[in-house]
């Protein structure tokens, strides 16, 4: 509203000669990946002696409570950002070489969630005018986790992702026909201000059939989905059931196996010292039958 008040009371002091002034907006609405950069721009007529020193560009980004925020503001050809919140700073440029065709291209860089919305540009030359366009900011569920829980009774399924706007999870069966069983999905905001979405789907564990749970944007009509089935849980539990009777064929022969060869040493080790013993008693005539009581074990 003040932005609006302030163009009445200018425009009232211009001369008829410039009722002529006006800006135009190539869109009406850009969109833009999340992460990504976007630029967009509003239309003014310039004369051929035009100076970008007698220009005012004004972009202004109105919040959904009807409020307003300065993006970025070029008085007489120079940047005045001052006033420019931080959220915006080094992240937000005007194209400065493009006034000189009559167009005030704003740059946003590393779109954010809270980048969407309605933009205001407002041109002051020779004449004042202004046109508004919106940005919309995505972020799809491109990416989603999936987690098979196997109970005793009961297997749980979990597919997981996060994106922007908020997406409606559904289950099918894979052949598409629709799920008796109701998944309990639920959500949260990230402080990127994109939403964490995970939905839980509890099917008997006997059953041996495949899932697919899809995340729909409504607002973008886009999809992505993922399947899951009971059946690639079952051939990973023979194989963790497999595992630890081979782990312990392994850690049995791992222990048998030295004591077995130190026990042989052993043997080996006696038997030649008695050997010695004996070759000794047989030789050496001197030996009294005392001595001979204390051969070696």
């Amino acid at each position: 509203m003040k932005i609006i008040s302030l163009l009445i009371i200018l425009g009232a002091h211009r001369p008829l000669a410039t009722a002529l002034f006006m800006v135009t907006a190539p869109r009406s609405i850009y969109t833009a990946s999340y992460g990504n950069n976007i630029t967009m721009e509003c239309r003014f007529p310039v004369e051929s002696n035009f100076n970008t020193n007698q220009l005012k560009v004004y972009w202004h980004h109105i919040l959904g409570d009807g409020s307003s925020q300065l993006v970025y503001q070029l008085l007489n050809g120079k940047a005045a950002l001052q006033d420019q919140p931080l959220e915006y700073r080094e992240r937000v440029f005007l194209l400065r070489d493009e006034l000189h065709s009559g167009r005030a291209v704003l740059e946003i860089n590393q779109v954010r969630v809270t980048d969407a919305g309605k933009y205001r540009c407002v041109i002051d030359l020779n004449g004042l005018d202004y046109k508004e366009t919106a940005l919309e900011v995505t972020a799809s569920y491109e990416y989603i986790e999936t987690l098979n829980i196997k109970e005793s009774k009961e297997t749980e399924f979990v597919c997981q992702s996060v994106g922007y706007p908020l997406a409606e999870v559904i289950w099918f069966y894979a052949n598409g026909s629709d799920l008796n069983e109701t998944a309990n999905t639920t959500h949260f905001t990230g402080t990127n201000g994109l939403y964490n979405i995970r939905s839980v789907l509890r099917v008997k564990a006997e059953t041996n059939d495949t899932y697919l749970c899809k995340f729909w944007n409504k607002e973008l009509n886009m999809t992505t989905s993922a399947v899951l089935q009971i059946k690639e849980i079952k051939e990973t539990d023979e194989k963790l059931n497999k595992f630890p009777s081979t782990k312990r064929s392994y850690l049995i022969a791992a222990i048998t196996v030295p004591i077995t060869v130190l026990l042989g040493i052993i043997l080996i080790l006696s038997y030649i010292l008695k050997s010695r013993w004996h070759q000794q008693v047989v030789m050496d005539p001197m030996i009294t039958p005392a001595e001979m009581e204390c051969e070696p074990p």
